[in-house]
């Protein structure tokens, strides 16, 4: 090769070098596939994944007048099974959810855990019955579900205020009434996550929302040991909204407070 062709041959080389870093940037080169992190399974039910293993699932519920409102639960994988925390808000979307889970996921659901008896919790109740999956409550829960016609769920035990039970990779607390007489929370100590469920008002909540069935004086010591149980606590739940920190508990305390 002359000093001629030697020298063309490095200009093409860097010309060609050039070239190519700035389809890279503009981004005329494919770059590598983002992994999905949440899927539209229906209008009425997303599931987005919060960090490996753990799943945030949501179901809109459309009322009489047209409104439609979210509800959040929890999808815990557990080795080869998964964890359900409260059924999608109605029986088709919780019809939805299971399949999603087993064709998605790839694993059976072994239990659920109902964090209160209302229908954006067990609404789906049945669909376990029929396929033969677990539904766990606070003993409390059980004759407020036979009353409003929903399968007896299995006890998880003996729970007095501020009391805890372990339930396979969760933490089962019962603050105590608050939304509901029987609501409890879910706390995932791996993942420093407390799901708070109804008991819990998101950030942007500038009301207390549904209170037929709450006990109004106890809710603020609730959620007052809810935060002195889970002092740590990275992430928290609310059973409708946005995931927010340890602050949508005190959050909580200060809509109860503008009630006085």
């Amino acid at each position: 090769m002359t000093n001629c062709e030697r020298t063309n041959y490095l200009l093409i080389l860097v010309i060609a070098t050039l070239i190519s870093v700035n389809l890279f940037a503009t981004g005329d080169v494919a770059a590598d596939p983002v992994a999905i992190t949440s899927w539209q399974v229906t209008p009425d039910l997303e599931v987005r994944e919060l960090q490996p293993g753990i799943w945030i699932h949501t179901s809109w519920y459309e009322f009489s007048n047209g409104s439609r409102y979210p509800s959040n639960g929890l999808i815990v994988r557990d080795e080869n099974t998964a964890l359900l925390i409260d059924t999608a808000w109605g029986v088709e979307s919780t019809i939805e959810l299971l399949d999603w889970i087993e064709h998605e996921l790839g694993v059976p659901v072994s239990a659920v855990i109902a964090t209160h008896t209302h229908d954006d919790r067990m609404g789906g109740a049945p669909v376990l019955t029929e396929r033969g999956i677990p539904l766990y409550a606070n003993p409390l829960s059980i004759p407020l579900a036979v009353s409003q016609g929903l399968p007896e769920p299995l006890s998880l035990g003996d729970l007095e205020p501020g009391a805890t039970v372990e339930f396979g990779p969760v933490e089962v607390f019962y603050p105590g009434p608050a939304h509901t007489v029987d609501n409890i929370m879910v706390w995932l100590p791996e993942a420093g996550l407390l799901v708070g469920g109804c008991a819990v008002k998101s950030a942007d909540a500038h009301s207390m929302g549904n209170v037929a069935d709450a006990d109004l004086a106890e809710w603020p010591y609730s959620m007052r040991r809810a935060a002195e149980q889970y002092p740590d606590a990275l992430q928290v739940l609310p059973g409708h909204g946005d995931i927010g920190g340890e602050e949508l508990l005190m959050h909580t305390v200060q809509l109860l407070e503008q009630l006085e």
